[in-house]
C-alpha cells in the first residue's frame, strides 16, 4: 500500500505543478523529497527513500477583498505535508495563510474539519483548494472583509450565478439518485446528472444553493466525487438568464435505442449547451459528433 500511495501522491503533484506552473506558484519544501520518492518507485524496499515527507506549497487567489490593493482577489498560500499513508489510508496535513490579511481563526477549525469529513481514500488537494476558494471569504477578520462605500456602491445587487461540474467514479443506487434529482430540485437548482459509470452531475443557480447542494453531494459515501469545473460569474438576478444553461434539473441517459451508452449523444447534448469543452475534462479526448451513417 505505501508504493501505491507514492504512486498517487507523485501523480498527483505532476497535475497540481501543471496547473499551478506560473513562476512561484507551486514551490516544493525540498525538492530532494520529490527525487527520492520517485526512486522508491523502483527500490520500493529502501525505507530510507521516504525519511523526508513530501510538502510543498502552492499560490493562488480566492474571491475576498484585499486592503492591501483594494482588489477583490485575495492572495493566499496552501502548505501541504503529504503523509506515507495519503491518500488510501489518511487525509493530507494543510494549513492556510493568507499574504495580505487576518483570518479568523475558526477558518482552519473548519478547514480541517473538511479535509478529514470528505476524505474518501483519493486525491484531495484539488477539492480542498476548490473548498478554500468558495469559503474563506467568510473569515476575514476585522475590516479586511469589508468593502469600501464606492465598493459597494458598484455591487449593490450583484450576486454568485455558479456552475459546478462533477466526476463520480459511477452512480447506480436508485436511492442516490432519487437524491440528487430530489436536492437539486428543493434549492431550485437547473442542471442534469447522468447515472452509471462513469457518473456525471452538473448543477447551476446562485451560489449559496449550489454549495448547500455540494455539502449534502458530499454527506453521502462515494467511491469517487471531484469537481472537474467551476464557473462562477458576479451578476444581478435579472442576468443570470443570459448564463443560464439549462431550464430544470434532470436524469439524462444518454442511450441509442435505450440500451448502449453513446458518447456522441451526450457530446451532442454538451454541445447545444456551448459546453463542448467539459467531454474533453471528463474523458481526455475532443468529443466527436455521432455518425448519421
Amino acid at each position: 500500500m505505501e508504493k501505491e500511495n507514492i504512486e498517487k501522491q507523485l501523480l498527483e503533484i505532476e497535475v497540481l505543478r501543471s496547473i499551478y506552473s506560473n513562476l512561484n506558484e507551486f514551490t516544493f519544501d525540498n525538492e530532494d523529497a520529490f527525487i527520492e520518492a520517485q526512486v522508491f518507485l523502483s527500490q520500493p524496499d529502501d525505507k530510507t527513500l521516504l525519511e523526508k515527507k513530501l510538502g510543498f506549497s502552492i499560490k493562488f487567489s480566492a474571491d475576498g477583498v484585499d486592503d492591501n490593493t483594494d482588489q477583490n482577489k485575495l492572495p493566499l498560500e496552501l502548505v501541504c505535508r503529504l503523509p506515507t499513508s495519503y491518500p488510501l489510508s489518511s487525509p493530507p496535513d494543510i494549513f492556510v495563510r493568507s499574504l495580505s490579511v487576518k483570518l479568523d481563526r475558526n477558518f482552519s477549525e473548519e478547514l480541517s474539519n473538511y479535509v478529514k469529513s470528505s476524505h474518501d481514500n483519493d486525491s484531495a488537494i484539488l477539492d480542498i483548494i476548490e473548498w478554500i476558494k468558495d469559503n474563506v471569504g467568510r473569515f476575514i477578520n476585522g475590516t479586511s472583509g469589508k468593502k469600501s462605500p464606492n465598493q459597494e456602491s458598484k455591487n449593490v445587487d450583484k450576486l454568485v450565478y455558479e456552475r459546478v461540474f462533477f466526476y463520480s467514479h459511477h452512480i447506480f443506487s436508485s436511492e442516490k439518485r432519487r437524491c440528487i434529482l430530489q436536492w437539486a430540485q428543493e434549492l431550485n437548482l437547473t442542471g442534469f446528472f447522468m447515472p452509471g459509470k462513469p457518473g456525471i452531475i452538473c448543477v447551476e443557480g446562485d451560489r449559496t444553493s449550489v454549495q448547500s447542494y455540494c455539502a449534502k453531494l458530499r454527506s453521502v459515501p462515494w467511491q469517487k466525487l471531484q469537481i472537474r469545473e467551476n464557473q462562477s460569474f458576479e451578476l444581478s438576478p435579472s442576468e443570470w438568464e443570459s448564463v443560464k444553461k439549462f431550464k430544470d434539473f434532470e436524469e439524462k441517459l444518454f442511450t441509442s435505442n435505450n440500451q448502449t451508452f453513446d458518447l456522441g449523444i451526450l457530446f451532442v447534448f454538451l454541445k447545444e449547451k456551448n459546453l463542448e469543452y467539459v467531454f474533453n475534462l471528463y474523458f481526455g479526448v475532443d468529443g466527436k459528433l455521432p455518425s448519421t451513417s
